[in-house]
């Protein structure tokens, strides 16, 4: 198993070694690729990197290592994700969802949204497609290519996580906040205020854990699962941001963007196991 990590000011991608947690090799990118987000088609072993700075979305070759096609989209594109044979990207400016065929990259279509949607969440078993706004949470049908239910909502989401066992989707907002929304209906069934700028979020179903990484707490904030409730934190000695959890659940991956590093704690103890030094400003972190 390996760890992908984006870096955005040093415009590459490292990757991690899960068995002995060491550096195995950092990909140089594009001088114009800033990389926030990207997904990964392990099948074809491509990467799927879309450009904040120049609203491109690119294609990277992981055994050759180089970009081996691109199609300029516009705008400020955040979030990107495959389903089946089509690539899905969130672009803030023009507040829409693009679809694109992953193989040609030639455009399928796009749904309009409400402003700044930064990222999103599937639940393929519904294929359906959650987008959070500033002002709404929409439920896109992945199979049709519309708008199936759209929630007015009072605070203003970002990042969003769905629970795939509850049927419940949890959204961490610029207002300090994390909300526990039902997926059919939309409607709020909780509001946590224990946070100041709550960004990823990530399930340890194993323990019956949530985590979430507070930016501007400099911690990870963990919830009962089961009782739903705050029960402590993961100081960290820096800037957290991208979160993952390993398949085994054993592991949780956290990168700090203020020490540019990549730390892994015991998801039993909650104890640090390693730092792991990587590119400049770490974002999205990605096991597979």
């Amino acid at each position: 198993m390996k760890v992908y990590i984006s870096n955005y000011l040093s415009k590459s991608i490292s990757i991690i070694d899960y068995d002995t947690l060491t550096l195995e090799r950092e990909i140089k990118l594009d001088e114009n690729i800033y990389p926030h987000h990207f997904c990964i088609d392990k099948e074809k072993n491509k990467m799927y990197l879309p450009s904040s700075s120049n609203g491109i979305l690119y294609v990277l070759d992981m055994t050759n290592e180089k970009i081996i096609d691109s199609s300029s989209i516009g705008g400020s594109l955040t979030q990107v994700a495959l389903y089946g044979e089509e690539v899905f990207i969130a672009n803030e400016d023009s507040n829409s969802i693009y679809f694109m065929n992953k193989n040609t990259l030639d455009p399928i279509g796009m749904v309009s949204v409400d402003d700044m949607p930064h990222g999103f969440c599937f639940d393929l078993t519904r294929k359906k497609l959650y987008v959070p706004c500033m002002d709404s949470i929409t439920s896109i049908d992945i199979i049709n290519k519309v708008i199936e239910k759209k929630m007015s909502i009072d605070f203003k989401a970002w990042h969003v996580q769905l629970d795939k066992y509850k049927s419940e989707i949890y959204v961490s907002t610029l207002d300090g906040k994390v909300v526990v929304i039902d997926e059919e209906s939309l409607q709020t069934k909780q509001v946590y205020d224990e946070f100041l700028l709550p960004v990823q979020i990530s399930f340890n179903y194993k323990d019956r854990k949530v985590y979430i990484a507070d930016l501007g707490y400099k911690n990870i904030k963990i919830l009962d699962y089961n009782q739903v409730k705050y029960i402590g934190n993961i100081a960290i000695d820096g800037i957290p941001q991208g979160l993952e959890i390993s398949k085994d659940e054993k592991r949780l991956f956290v990168s700090d963007t203020q020490r540019n590093s990549v730390k892994v704690y015991d998801t039993a103890t909650n104890g640090l196991i390693k730092e792991i030094k990587v590119g400049k400003e770490p974002t999205t972190i990605i096991c597979m």
